[in-house]
């Protein structure tokens, strides 16, 4: 399989995934209107359309070698799609997300194979290959909010598959340690809010270990705060 149909097929499972979650929804969580602070489904919903239709134009506008639009601060522009958004319709929300949905999968497909792995086609991209850009919006992005709606709810058990089966299917996309310890580390953030010190320590241990430079935000994501009064948490940073 090459990447763009690894990619291609995590667009699929995050929108498959979007889909089961909208699905599962009684009345009164769909008509929710969230806090800035607790975000609804529906306010969930918006943030994940908007980035992944600002990947879809900044590469669409690269591959038209017109000037993608570069934002400012995440937190600022997040503030301001809750509140551009937080009154939609949740039927409108349910349109928009399956146009984001079809948007990205069309731009992704028009994206040459060698583009895919440049590390400059946008100029946020920060040294990385335009597919970590396309996995994190299209993917990741998502999944990590589904997957802290479910913990919300208290479905744990729901929430943890997620975060697996993003591991097991992102590991798929390149054998490089960085991105390798980047994977372990996305887990080891899941198993820390479920409650499962042990094994968010291990899977900790061994993202630091693949990839150093995780090390400093380590210390400072709140997804780990559960793990930090153990013993052997504390170890992993003794020099």
């Amino acid at each position: 399989m090459t990447l763009k149909e690894r990619l291609l097929g995590l667009l699929e499972l995050a929108y498959e995934e979007e889909q089961k979650l909208c699905s599962s929804l009684n009345e009164n969580e769909k008509s929710a209107i969230g806090k800035l602070e607790q975000w609804s489904v529906k306010d969930i919903m918006a943030h994940i359309i908007h980035w992944k239709e600002y990947m879809v134009s900044n590469i669409t506008a690269t591959l038209k070698k017109e000037s993608p639009d570069v934002r400012g601060d995440v937190d600022t522009i997040n503030e301001e799609v809750f509140h551009a958004n937080k009154n939609n319709s949740w039927e409108d929300t349910l349109t928009r997300l399956e146009r984001a949905y079809k948007s990205a999968v069309k731009c992704v497909r028009r994206v040459p194979d060698e583009k895919l792995i440049d590390t400059n086609t946008l100029p946020w991209q920060e040294g990385r290959p335009l597919w970590i850009i396309v996995d994190g919006n299209g993917y990741e992005h998502p999944n990590i909010h589904l997957a802290e709606y479910y913990f919300r709810r208290g479905d744990n058990d729901y929430a943890v598959k997620l975060y697996e089966q993003a591991a097991e299917l992102t590991r798929e996309l390149a054998d490089n340690p960085n991105w390798l310890g980047r994977v372990e580390y996305n887990l080891a953030c899941g198993y820390a809010l479920s409650g499962q010190h042990k094994r968010a320590i291990s899977k900790l241990k061994e993202a630091l270990k693949l990839n150093p430079g995780l090390t400093k935000w380590s210390k400072e994501d709140s997804d780990l705060d559960s793990i930090r009064k153990y013993h052997s948490y504390k170890s992993l940073y003794k020099s």
